[in-house]
């Protein structure tokens, strides 16, 4: 059956999402379930010594026997041409990217039994030419060509607001709470899609990571035990278990009034239970500062033309955030029923060909930035990574592709060529 698939790639986690077209119309994007029937898998690889490649959840195994192997974060270093050193090799971001991203590819090409018709990958809103230059150039190397990126605040706003339809020129806002970033977003209706006129990000650094962190750091006191030393493996172990019990606790406190949390430490207590109200007071920094940012963004957009607040990512399920929302901006704020895929369902959904004809990969959006002003939104240039500092030359370890998505074997230098591209 033919399908367009929509993959968000996380600094943290990734989402997939595909829409498959059914005699002559598309469905609606369904989510894919990857790594065991999870409806995401971490962002992270592992890449061994013979450049054999790992993805998702699996690669745990090697958190203690070969952590200098593993790569995450990668995303963020996209277009430096300083690499990334794993073991004894060093690895380009945009090559890490791209065999991610073929990685996924070829789990749902095995799962839906053929190729994507077309593959929509999202990046972040700041990205200007030059990174998603080095993104595609690295993922047409890794054999996955054609390939159309999109901001995700855009794919984020492809599912607009249920049961209504936005007239050209109505905006939107969009905020984004994931592990490492909050992405605010408003952008505006067009005809062939969404258009961004600003953006703005990282107001709050390690958003849903730094909530994670500041539950496991109330439950460890709440059981009255201290924080392992981390150079112990079995440690190492125990406090991945707490921390996965905290996410998990997290997670249904978005539903449940509370939630019990295994605290697997010698000479404390064996369990935590926690209530929301508690969870909700250590959130509740976090979870302001990421809804003021959207208020300072939003706040310059007319009324009679503002047609709503979209709040998706996985820390969005959680309460407090639509409550502190509304209070902020005064409109009505949606919640997608599942917020932490919602950025993969709206990449499918913009992939499909109505939105993104074939003869122009980047023709479906347009990614200029604007601001206020004089009452107007004016156009402004990207954001951009500018020109690197002069470097010596530094030699990149070419890369084992995935089983059907080809990396280029090419050795040597590519720094010069890069520095080159970003001038």
């Amino acid at each position: 059956m033919p399908y367009v698939l929509g993959i968000h790639l996380g600094h943290t986690r990734t989402t997939v999402a595909v829409c498959r077209r059914m005699g002559g119309t598309w469905g609606d994007a369904e989510v894919v379930p990857l790594a065991g029937g999870a409806r995401w898998i971490d962002t992270v690889l592992h890449v061994a010594p013979d450049g054999a490649v790992l993805a998702g959840q699996a690669v745990r195994r090697y958190l203690n026997s070969e952590p200098e192997r593993l790569a995450s974060g990668f995303l963020a270093q996209v277009g430096d041409p300083v690499p990334l050193v794993l073991g004894e090799d060093r690895y380009l971001a945009e090559a890490l990217a791209a065999t991610f991203a073929g990685w996924v590819a070829d789990l749902v090409t095995e799962a839906e039994g053929g190729p994507a018709e077309r593959i929509v990958l999202t990046h972040p809103a700041a990205w200007g030419p030059h990174r998603r230059g080095a993104l595609y150039a690295a993922l047409d190397e890794a054999g996955l060509p054609g390939v159309l990126l999109l901001p995700s605040p855009v794919a984020a706003a492809e599912l607009g607001i249920p049961g209504e339809r936005l007239d050209p020129g109505a905006v939107l806002a969009v905020c984004r709470i994931g592990g490492e970033h909050v992405e605010s977003a408003v952008l505006r209706r067009a005809p062939a899609g969404f258009e961004l006129l600003a953006r703005a990000e990282n107001a709050v650094p390690r958003a849903g990571n730094r909530i994670d962190d500041l539950l496991v750091e109330y439950v460890l006191a709440e059981a009255g035990v201290a924080a392992p030393e981390h150079t112990d493996p079995d440690a190492r172990t125990a406090m991945g278990r707490v921390r996965a019990a905290c996410v998990e606790a997290k997670e249904r406190l978005s539903l449940a009034p509370e939630a019990i949390v295994p605290v697997p430490f010698p000479g404390g207590r064996g369990e935590v239970r926690l209530t929301r109200p508690e969870f909700e007071h250590l959130a509740r920094p976090v979870l302001t500062a990421a809804v003021a940012q959207l208020r300072r963004l939003a706040a310059p957009v007319p009324a009679d033309r503002f047609a709503g607040a979209v709040l998706v990512g996985g820390s969005a399920r959680i309460p407090l955030v639509a409550e502190l929302a509304e209070e902020a901006l005064n409109c009505r704020v949606l919640v997608d029923h599942d917020p932490g895929t919602a950025v993969a369902r709206g990449a499918a959904l913009a992939g499909l060909p109505r939105m993104a004809p074939e003869t122009d990969r980047d023709s479906a959006v347009s990614t200029a930035l604007a601001t206020r002003d004089s009452g107007e939104l004016a156009r402004v240039e990207e954001d951009e990574l500018g020109p690197p500092p002069p470097r010596p030359p530094v030699e990149v370890t070419p890369l084992d592709p995935p089983k059907r998505f080809a990396l280029s074997r090419k050795g040597g230098n590519r720094t010069e060529e890069r520095d080159e591209d970003s001038r």
